[in-house]
């Protein structure tokens, strides 16, 4: 007998859809039936009339740490069960443990994962100046990535130079790793920043100029050419322009082992929200104009930004606000993991008439494949991990920050409205979250690497 059997649903599978029964055991899909058989199954679903995708891979992830009034690894990995994110990520840059520059490092933040998340998980290591002698052995205690944050993270993270870069790229190709990448260049942040504090008011304006496009054009073609001369695999994180992507293309075109995200922020806001709206919509890089956000797509849509990706990353209500401190002093980062599936099946799906499979491409079977789990993560697939999202693709919504997940009940998607909405999630085979709540105990994700 089999465990669980979701029958008369569609399959939104990465090259086209189908209808099909999807049987699982033991955490694993063993069957996609498209005949008339019928097997027997301890729990049935009934998804008819609705869309089945394999859960998303989100591969930028803040997930946060302990702080009482501070997200956790519990809300949101709460968040991301709710939003159809079935494995997470999470980025090296700790605020309450230490950051994630060593194995032993790597090691605690499995350990507190393992106890606390909800889904499944994977561990950027970080990339600095001072993690660099030991990128191999973080990789074999269980990173899967390592970034790098060239406009400097603070916490331990300062911008590596590129001679820097440069030899950890050397490293980690010795170990075939991938490496990811903050593409602004510090030294025309901290150039401004240090104007601005010294001649303006430090308007939200004036927060845009302290980031100029040319800072993260500048950081994308440093990469690119370390790339080209190591043989690296790279990714660039939250590309924010199409220029950025028409370099990443060209680099493509030349054989270059590279990948690119961008965020369900870049593509829906612009800086006029920014600036009307306030510092909820901040983000590094900054929002740009509507006539960039709107070409952004194109690059979405070419394949050559390869993936979408949440960043998500809370924040203190007080933190971003300019009402307490300048727009330049205030924080920056968007919460979007729990919103992003839903928010880019409307735009894509409603709004530009692109098919289901757009998605399951650029939510889950390519950023698996990118961090190497494609085969048991990324698709529906027989002997794939039964990670399944259960979608109706006309419900209607608003989202109201307050029944979000999230510990701080902030984010700029707060009042969207769209269509096509989470039914259930499925994660090995298990109902994690119902339509209404989480209907598993932390501690229940598992670590995709090790």
């Amino acid at each position: 007998m089999f465990d669980l059997r979701i029958k008369d649903g569609t399959i939104v599978d990465e090259n086209g859809m189908y209808s099909a029964d999807i049987y699982v055991k033991d955490g694993k899909i063993s069957m996609l039936c498209t005949g008339t058989e019928r097997y027997e199954a301890s729990t049935t679903e009934d998804a008819s009339g609705k869309l089945i995708f394999a859960g998303a891979v989100d591969s930028h992830m803040h997930i946060g740490e302990y702080q009482a009034d501070f997200e956790d690894m519990q809300t949101s990995t709460m968040a991301a069960a709710a939003g159809g994110v079935t494995t997470c990520i999470d980025m090296p840059l700790n605020l309450y443990t230490p950051s994630v520059l060593n194995a032993e490092a790597v090691a605690l933040k499995k350990k507190l994962l393992l106890q606390e998340s909800y889904v499944d998980f994977g561990i950027w290591g970080g990339l600095t100046p001072r993690s660099i002698p030991f990128l191999q052995d973080m990789h074999k205690s269980g990173a899967i990535s390592f970034k790098a944050f060239l406009s400097g993270g603070g916490n331990d993270f300062d911008a590596p130079s590129l001679g820097e870069v440069r030899r950890a790229l050397m490293r980690i190709k010795d170990f075939d790793g991938l490496a990811g990448f903050h593409c602004e260049d510090a030294s025309i942040i901290s150039f401004e920043k240090e104007r601005i504090l010294k001649e303006t008011a430090g308007s939200r304006q004036d927060f845009l100029n302290s980031r100029p496009l040319s800072s993260e054009l500048i950081a994308t073609e440093n990469m690119i050419e370390l790339a080209r001369e190591t043989k690296a695999k790279i990714h660039i994180c939250h590309v924010s322009h199409p220029d950025v992507a028409r370099r990443i293309e060209r680099a493509q075109d030349d054989g270059i082992d590279i990948t690119a995200e961008t965020c369900p922020h870049f593509l829906v806001f612009t800086e006029q929200d920014y600036l009307l709206k306030g510092c909820s919509y901040g983000c590094a890089p900054p929002l740009r104009s509507r006539e960039s956000r709107d070409e952004l797509w194109e690059y979405v849509k070419k394949g050559v930004i390869s993936n979408i990706a949440s960043d998500h990353s809370p924040g203190l209500l007080e933190n971003r606000n300019d009402d307490y401190q300048t727009a330049c002093q205030s924080g920056y980062g968007i919460s979007g993991v729990q919103t992003m599936f839903q928010t880019m099946f409307d735009q894509a799906v409603h709004k530009r008439n692109l098919s289901p499979t757009f998605l399951t491409r650029i939510l889950s079977s390519n950023p698996a494949k990118r961090w190497g789990i494609y085969g048991k993560k990324g698709a529906i697939r027989v002997g794939f991990d039964a990670d399944l999202v259960i979608f109706d693709p006309e419900k209607e919504w608003i989202i109201d920050q307050n029944q979000l997940f999230y510990k701080v009940k902030l984010t700029a998607f707060h009042g969207m409205r769209g269509k096509g909405s989470i039914e259930k999630t499925f994660l090995r085979g298990v109902s994690i979250y119902d339509g209404s709540g989480i209907t598993v105990k932390k501690g229940f994700g598992k670590s995709v690497k090790g």
